[in-house]
């Protein structure tokens, strides 16, 4: 059996494993895309000299200029480009501390209450043993029992109201004269007829003997709702006596432990709640950064692609590959060495354009396994599937099929069926007396006000639960 905070850590580690392969490998885009924006730059210092030492004056001052005005572009989108990634940088770090910090907060905050509930497991045989002869606890579970007799008898009869109205009204509403005159308030202060409508309204009524009809179907439609009414006030009295048993049962456990555990335990798990919001808050930003981040430092944002291209055509024009084939046909020295170097040039971009490739698409995996790894944490985190009372039965959730999700072979939708197929809650070892059916034990201990009657009732042997006359909840 395998433990749900065990699983919950294996995950997290591998999901910050992810995060920083993924940043690692934006780090190295980033330093590759900058490479090249900086060889192009160097290019066209070469091309620019080149033309100074081959063209005439006035062509020169033309080819120059515009050489310079690419190289200064090249260098202006290195500087605006190095700014925005530090930005996003700075701020995706900043919340992955905070996201760090807040994950290391829920951990705390899972152990604090993981031993609050072992204190309180420990001790509920023996609140089960305190109450066990307990005037006043008996007394409070007879005055429930009988309350929640009651209640169920007023909510068959509310239904049963409702059934009658639903079979004994059909009658009345399928007459379409008998309904006109029943919309219109006939026969009551509110109605409004006046003249030849009254005279009317009324001869329609003798014919459907309408005065005798309407106080019978009044009656269907009026006692439902008072039924119902009632009901409602009988199942009011039964979630008060359910306080008052389990007041009884916190109270003694209190007596025992010296501090009041469920208290504890449910203001842990609310803590935990928060954290585990806000740490799903932090996850997206992070997420959003690196997402911006992967699309700068792969040079896949418009304005880079924009500029890039101007470049580039800027580089490949006639002028300059004319340029090329007249330095490399005269004897001089420099001109040769300035075109083998803007050769280097290309050559060196095309192997880093396709590293560049390589590293965006390792990238995209990365951010796909990172959003799938983030969106099962936070599953976790909502089925308080890392509490102290959470196991699964299949130990490859850490492990194998663990694995399996973390390089792609499986899709997060698939861990999280295993994982839901696998759960199990222990069952608190002691407090079917003490705290029946869970009553005043933390929820997520197995504690309940639900049951039989609209989920505000606890469930009672001999009509909904079973075992020692109450029902202890969903555990194993």
């Amino acid at each position: 059996m395998l433990s749900g905070r065990d699983t919950m850590s294996r995950v997290d580690r591998e999901l910050r494993e992810t995060r920083r392969e993924e940043a690692e490998v934006n780090r190295r885009l980033e330093d590759l895309t900058r490479r090249i924006t900086e060889l192009r730059a160097e290019e066209s210092d070469a091309y620019r000299d080149l033309a100074r030492l081959s063209l005439q004056e006035d062509a020169d001052g033309a080819l120059a200029e515009r050489l310079d005005r690419a190289g200064r572009q090249a260098r202006a989108l290195i500087e605006e480009r190095n700014e925005r990634l530090q930005w996003l940088a700075d701020e995706r770090n900043k919340h992955a501390e905070q996201l760090e910090a807040l994950t290391r907060e829920r951990e705390r905050l899972s152990e604090l209450r993981a031993a609050a509930a072992d204190k309180l497991d420990d001790i509920l045989e023996a609140v089960d043993e305190k109450l066990a002869d307990d005037p006043e606890f008996s007394r409070q579970r007879e005055a429930l029992e009988k309350a929640v007799a009651i209640a169920e008898q007023g909510r068959k009869k509310a239904d049963q109201a409702v059934a009658d109205r639903e079979e004994k009204g059909k009658a009345y509403e399928n007459d379409p004269l008998f309904l006109y005159l029943w919309k219109r308030d006939y026969g009551l202060s509110s109605y409004t007829g006046r003249g030849l409508i009254r005279w009317l309204d009324g001869k329609v009524a003798r014919l459907v003997r309408y005065d005798e009809a309407r106080p019978n179907y009044a009656m269907l439609t009026e006692i439902p709702a008072r039924l119902s009414q009632h009901a409602e006030r009988l199942e009011q009295v039964v979630h008060e006596e359910t306080e008052a048993l389990a007041s009884l049962s916190r109270a003694a456990a209190e007596e025992l432990a010296g501090e009041d555990l469920p208290a504890q335990i449910e203001s842990l798990d609310a803590e935990i709640t928060e954290t585990g919001g806000r740490i799903d808050a932090a996850s997206a930003a992070v997420a959003k950064l690196s997402d911006e981040t992967r699309t700068f430092a792969s040079g896949e944002d418009a304005a880079f692609t924009q500029a890039t291209d101007a470049l580039v055509e800027s580089l490949k024009s006639d002028s300059l590959r004319s340029l090329r084939r007249a330095a490399l046909a005269t004897p001089t020295p420099e001109d040769e060495k300035l075109v083998a170097r803007i050769e280097e040039i290309d050559e060196e971009i095309r192997s880093l354009e396709r590293e560049i490739e390589r590293d965006r698409k390792d990238l995209r995996e990365l951010a796909h396994r990172r959003a799938e790894l983030d969106d099962v944490a936070a599953d976790m985190r909502r089925n308080r599937y890392d509490d102290g009372e959470s196991q699964f039965s299949d130990s490859s959730l850490a492990g194998e099929l663990l694995g399996e999700l973390v390089k792609g072979a499986i899709a997060g939708a698939a861990y999280k069926t295993a994982m839901g197929k696998s759960h199990r809650r222990r069952k608190p070892r002691g407090g079917k007396r003490g705290f029946p059916g869970g009553l005043g034990l933390p929820g997520s201990m197995g504690g309940s006000m639900g049951g039989s009657l609209g989920g505000g009732l606890p469930d009672f042997g001999g009509r909904t639960g079973g075992g020692d006359g109450f029902s202890t909840g969903d555990t194993f």
